[in-house]
């Protein structure tokens, strides 16, 4: 039921958490409806939600149907205020960076993007995402925001905001939630994007009503973000995630992590570039869907390949579900038609119960709402008031 363990939170910081939380997944409902979904008593939730309209978080939207105990009163139906605490997110990837103003409801009411140049250091990066960030508020002023997330790519110190090595653009220990908070002066929050998307997805997806699910984005490389009893896994260490780097070949093709064989050396879109020889993930979607035979055959062994790796881990972790995002995937795709019908051939549990395997539908900007799902879960649903 909660986004994160009850252990991290007191108890009005969670039992707001969960209001907020049957408020995105319900649509307008009553008073009644949320005490019945949360199991809070209908005092504490008259308290929770008398809070939340004095702060403007929560609006009643009207009547709505006839009350049948009691003949001919009407319910009032609430539902999250978009005017109020939207949030900055940020989505680092190996090539470029997306940003974008997002509501509590998970819309993103503007974005823009930049690339990300060669070779660039982190100390001259930092400093562009300063500039950036600074000239994309400054254009959308009136949508004023109340704190920024990040998801970034790279080895991430959710605890610290730190990035701690992004080996791709040969970045290590970068402060960044630090250096955008004396600068911005709002709450920053810095975690993996694909962690991001995970919670995008149960926040604002597909998987509102599943409590075991995984987040698959195939990228320049491959990650994952898992939930597992309704709580985002996150470990101690550095988050866990980076099923890129689980083995496909052994002694395979040599990994920039310093392994041999990695997944994604084999399946992500850097690799599938190089494999079929086009330079835009959206010539790959192109050619597949004009019949290209090469291309095809390219991205049904690396659907092949991604199934083989997620195969393993589901027979250790049998999720209900997996969403695969990424400018790959889409349905229509043979990369997708592989992954869906290899892993439920494979898996020895998913034999037992099937597991359903689906594209994302955040569409787009999944990245930013990931960004921004971080942002409002720590720095609105669960903030100290």
């Amino acid at each position: 039921m909660s986004f994160i363990g009850q252990n991290t939170l007191r108890t009005k910081q969670l039992n707001r958490a969960l209001v907020f939380q049957t408020l995105l997944r319900f649509e307008a409902p009553t008073r009644q409806e949320i005490a019945a979904f949360t199991k809070l008593t209908p005092a504490t939730i008259t308290n929770i939600i008398s809070e939340l309209m004095a702060e403007g978080f929560v609006v009643e939207l009207g009547t709505g149907v006839s009350d049948r105990k009691r003949a001919g009163r009407k319910t009032v139906v609430l539902g999250l205020n978009e005017e109020v605490k939207r949030v900055a997110a940020i989505h680092i990837r190996s090539d470029r960076v997306e940003m974008g103003i997002v509501t509590l409801k998970g819309n993103v009411l503007t974005s823009t993007s930049f690339s990300i140049p060669e070779k660039i250091n982190q100390v001259e990066f930092v400093r562009l995402l300063i500039d950036m960030l600074q000239s994309f508020l400054q254009k959308n002023q009136r949508l004023s925001v109340s704190c920024i997330g990040i998801g970034s790519v790279g080895i991430v110190d959710f605890d610290n905001g730190i990035i701690l090595e992004a080996e791709h653009l040969g970045w290590e220990n970068v402060n960044l939630a630090s250096e955008l908070s004396d600068i911005f002066h709002v709450p920053v929050y810095l975690d993996h994007n694909v962690r991001g998307m995970a919670l995008g997805e149960k926040m604002f997806g597909s998987c509102k009503n599943h409590s075991d699910f995984m987040s698959v984005y195939i990228g320049q490389g491959i990650g994952a973000g898992l939930f597992l009893n309704d709580q985002l896994y996150r470990s101690e260490l550095t988050g866990a995630g980076e099923i890129g780097h689980m083995t496909y070949q052994p002694e395979g093709i040599d990994c920039w992590c310093g392994n041999k064989g990695c997944l994604e050396r084999y399946a992500s879109e850097e690799a599938l570039l190089h494999a079929v020889n086009l330079e835009s993930v959206s010539s790959i979607i192109k050619a597949s869907q004009n019949g290209d035979a090469k291309v095809n055959h390219a991205l049904i062994e690396a659907g092949e390949r991604i199934a083989i790796v997620l195969t393993s881990f589901l027979n250790m972790f049998h999720v209900q579900k997996i969403v695969i995002g990424g400018e790959l995937a889409k349905a229509d795709l043979p990369l997708i038609q592989e992954i869906r019908e290899k892993v439920n051939t494979l898996s020895f549990l998913a034999k037992k119960r099937k597991v359903e395997i689906v594209t994302s539908d955040l569409g787009e900007h999944q990245g930013v709402i990931g960004a921004a799902s971080v942002a409002l879960l720590y720095g609105v649903f669960t903030a100290n008031k």
